[in-house]
């Protein structure tokens, strides 16, 4: 829905008066939770105003998806960078990561849509940014509002090459983990949009992507955004505040050094070069800490150790992918102990190794749960055999011990087979997990005999303390 399309939707669906009987209450310099998006719906959001705020102003905004609904806790998240980079933070309380896209962009739209006509917020400065499935959501979001001006992509982003021809240019600000299996992916992204003449960069943390990164990440990745709209006029410059966002993010680089991780201090400071090259800053000084660590041994021993282990990466993602996908095809159950080893010696390897070993079997790691986990999702929606999906459901279990999906699946299978001894087996290592929602145990569906049969009941009371169908003696 373009943005004619969208605003005819929006003023039917909202009067002035509704709009204003919950925001008018919004007070400066605190975060407000659970604001309805429509009042006919459920769907909430919180929201921060920067206590510099005055009426009769329009303001950025930074809408935020966070893939378990948490609104208020992201927009705190948020909430020193609306103040010090002046944006209205706006965060969806909508869970996320069980819905399809197509469905949540139906809530983007209706969030966006409740901002522009309820929030004093200027309407050529709409960002939006998300993490895991937010991000998806926050970068396929143009497709509905085409004004987007920003996107903030944590972790993972949607992108289709044909669709995107047809947006309006936006400024894409990807962040990643290095220890993630999708760093190379949002480096690819990056230098699709770039390409394509999109402004775009990319910032890095230590870590993965299950969790947004700290703020000072954070303000690099949204400086971009406003050093964007002030070179374009949609801002004005202030010199102490692009000299305080170019501080700031020289402080970052110097954090790196300090950490001894010169390459990624080099490269940010590379960024800066091209990111401040329109404004009145100290370029000089950026050259000379290049300069100083260029000749740095350290910095080009870590060079050679980062391409060398980046080479490796690739060509083992490559040997997973073949060798996964022959396994499955063939339901290999023999060469399972073969990938729980793979896992145990990429644990070993990460233990014993430098700097950029260490990164790079933490995203292996990371890749083979990644990896098992789409050709779960593949082949439980196929029509593959009985055995295919025992198979795959097997593996998720040896590569992502903590991840319950598999094993219920294993357990729903089993069963369902009369294979009660493989059921009970799985149901147990569910369970030595921790697992203890007993309400799903008794809801899988097709085993019904198995979950009235007196071991399913012993197995469940031994480690929840009680189980539903059998004597609680």
């Amino acid at each position: 829905m373009k943005r004619g399309l969208f605003l005819g939707f929006l003023i039917g669906i909202l009067s002035f008066g509704q709009i204003w009987s919950q925001e008018a209450r919004i007070a400066k310099g605190v975060v407000v939770d659970t604001l309805q998006v429509q009042d006919s719906i459920s769907e909430t959001y919180s929201i921060y105003i920067p206590k510099d705020f005055e009426n009769g102003e329009t303001w950025p905004v930074l809408v935020i998806f966070d893939p378990l609904g948490r609104g208020r806790l992201t927009t705190q998240l948020f909430r020193s960078i609306a103040e010090n980079q002046g944006y209205i933070i706006a965060a969806s309380n909508e869970v996320l990561n069980k819905t399809s896209l197509q469905t949540n962009l139906q809530v983007a739209n209706r969030l966006i849509a409740r901002l522009l006509y309820s929030i004093p917020v200027n309407p050529e400065l709409v960002y939006v940014g998300g993490i895991q499935e937010g991000a998806q959501l926050a970068s396929a979001t143009p497709l509905i509002y085409d004004d987007i001006r920003g996107v903030l992509a944590v972790g993972d982003a949607w992108v289709n090459p044909e669709m995107t021809e047809k947006m309006k240019p936006f400024f894409f600000s990807a962040i990643a983990g290095d220890e993630d299996a999708n760093l190379f992916k949002m480096q690819a992204i990056v230098n699709f949009f770039k390409e394509k003449k999109n402004p775009a960069e990319i910032n890095y943390f230590d870590g993965n992507n299950k969790e947004w990164p700290d703020t000072f990440v954070l303000n690099n990745a949204v400086s971009a955004f406003s050093l964007d709209a002030i070179a374009k006029g949609l801002r004005d410059e202030a010199q102490v505040y692009v000299q305080s966002l170019f501080e700031k993010e020289l402080e970052s680089a110097e954090f790196l050094r300090r950490q001894r991780n010169y390459l990624r201090a080099f490269e940010k400071l590379e960024q800066m070069e091209d990111k401040y090259a329109l404004f009145d800053v100290n370029l000089d000084e950026l050259n000379e800490r290049m300069k100083s660590l260029s000749r740095n041994k350290a910095y080009r021993q870590q060079r050679r150790n980062f391409r060398k282990a980046e080479n490796i990466e690739a060509e083992k993602q490559e040997e997973y992918r073949y060798l996964m996908e022959m396994d499955i095809l063939s339901a290999n159950f023999e060469n399972i102990g073969w990938w729980e080893y793979q896992m145990e010696e990429l644990e070993e390897l990460n233990e014993k190794g430098g700097m950029a070993e260490k990164k790079v079997y933490s995203r292996l790691q990371d890749f083979l749960k990644k990896l098992s986990l789409s050709h779960f999702n593949n082949v439980m929606q196929s029509q593959a055999g009985i055995d295919i999906k025992i198979f795959v459901s097997v593996l998720r279990t040896v590569l992502d011990k903590d991840d319950p999906e598999a094993y219920l699946k294993i357990i729903s299978l089993a069963g369902h087979d009369g294979d009660h001894q493989t059921a009970l087996m799985y149901l147990e290592d569910l369970l030595k997990t921790g697992y203890d929602n007993m309400e799903a145990l008794y809801n899988i569906e097709g085993i019904l005999d198995l979950k009235l049969s007196e071991e399913y009941n012993d197995l469940i009371k031994k480690y929840l303390g009680k189980s539903k169908y059998y004597k609680q003696s």
